[in-house]
């Protein structure tokens, strides 16, 4: 009779345990959500073994990213100014990016002259100064002569010899001054045909940046004029991001990056360019416009930059960890413990990095949520 009764009770706690589980349990006065598993007696054991973290209120930021290209407003162009004798190109002494002042060499050349026009000059030139000197010789014997002939003998003849040393040395101080300037043209030419010879460089017009560099082989040919390359002005210079960037706003402070092989420049900057639905689309412009600051001279014409940008950036934001997020058909959730139980929570999220996620709204500073 004994083992009766006690196989009855046994059968009876069963049945009431199922009945247990069976009914729906509630957390905060809410039916519990099909989709949640609530833990009901038994958390205090499961909840040792789930990992969580606490909402925490900070500043949340994602950053932005767009490539640029430089574009400098004020730039002066170096040609070859050497328009006579056989100019050959040596090589560039001078590199893209490099500060040069103005007369700095840029471009080491060879300049081979004309030797027969140098020969006939140098010819001419001997043949003037000996012309002259055999002319002052004869022409001052000649004076010599008639002022003699004014001292002595009769009256007539002392006029007429007075009369013809007058004259003769005025057309001998002219004719002196001609052949002295054709001496000095020869000469002046003569020193212009050697200082062609020693001309070794081609040098800068203006202080600036050396930009693009005119492609050209040793040896070649450089015609009177030719363009060999361009110095940048570094204070007139501007970011431009071709066809613009949707995230990009008026005003928006910036970061303008170029890294070209060792050298690393960053500099701070801002957007000039508004794009306002206000305005009327012929007043927006297609390019956005970046002003920067800092020292400009240290940016490589030629190569782009990257701007970098706060995206998105808001100071009192509730964050959780990235991984603490859920999805479903119904959209984002987090699963949150309140009063000892584990409640599912959707949230809106105003974005994320790679470790975090701004809730907008769903949870609270403080929040304890299930990670895994």
């Amino acid at each position: 009779m004994l083992r009766v009764k006690t196989s009855l009770i046994k059968k009876t706690v069963c049945a009431l345990m199922v009945m247990l589980l069976c009914v729906p349990m509630v957390v905060s006065g809410h039916a519990a959500d099909d989709d949640v598993l609530y833990f009901g007696a038994l958390e205090e054991s499961i909840a040792q073994n789930v990992k969580t973290t606490t909402a925490e209120k900070g500043i949340f930021f994602t950053s932005g990213l767009v490539q640029g290209s430089l574009e400098f407003l004020s730039n002066q162009w170096v040609f070859s100014d050497i328009s006579e004798g056989t100019v050959t190109f040596q090589n560039f002494v001078v590199n893209q990016g490099d500060v040069v002042k103005k007369g700095d060499p840029v471009v080491e050349v060879k300049v081979a002259v004309d030797e027969v026009e140098k020969e006939e000059v140098e010819l001419n030139l001997s043949a003037a100064k000996r012309n002259l000197e055999e002319y002052v010789a004869d022409t001052k014997l000649l004076l010599d002569q008639y002022k003699a002939a004014s001292e002595t003998g009769s009256e007539a003849d002392r006029q007429l010899a007075a009369l013809s040393y007058t004259k003769l040395l005025k057309t001998f101080n002219s004719e002196v001054e001609n052949r002295e300037a054709r001496i000095d043209e020869y000469t002046l030419r003569l020193d212009e045909i050697e200082d062609l010879e020693n001309t070794k460089y081609i040098n800068a017009t203006t202080d600036g940046i050396v930009g693009y560099l005119a492609r050209l082989r040793k040896g070649e040919v450089i015609t009177g004029w030719s363009f060999l390359c361009v110095i940048n002005d570094p204070e007139k210079v501007r970011v431009v991001v071709e066809g613009g960037s949707d995230t990009l706003r008026y005003n928006m402070p910036v970061k303008i990056i170029q890294r070209t092989g060792n050298r690393n420049v960053e500099l701070t900057g801002r957007v000039l360019t508004m794009k306002s639905t206000a305005s009327s689309v012929n007043l927006i412009a297609r390019n956005d416009i970046i002003e920067i600051y800092g020292d400009k001279s240290k940016l490589m014409p030629g190569s782009q930059v990257t701007i970098k940008f706060d995206k998105t950036y808001v100071e009192d934001a509730v964050m959780v960890k990235k991984s603490a997020i859920k999805t479903d058909k119904k959209g984002s959730y987090v699963n949150v413990f309140v009063n000892g139980f584990s409640t599912k929570r959707y949230v809106i999220i105003g974005g994320s990095d790679a470790d975090r996620s701004w809730i907008v709204s769903g949870v609270n500073e403080g929040d304890i949520v299930i990670l895994e």
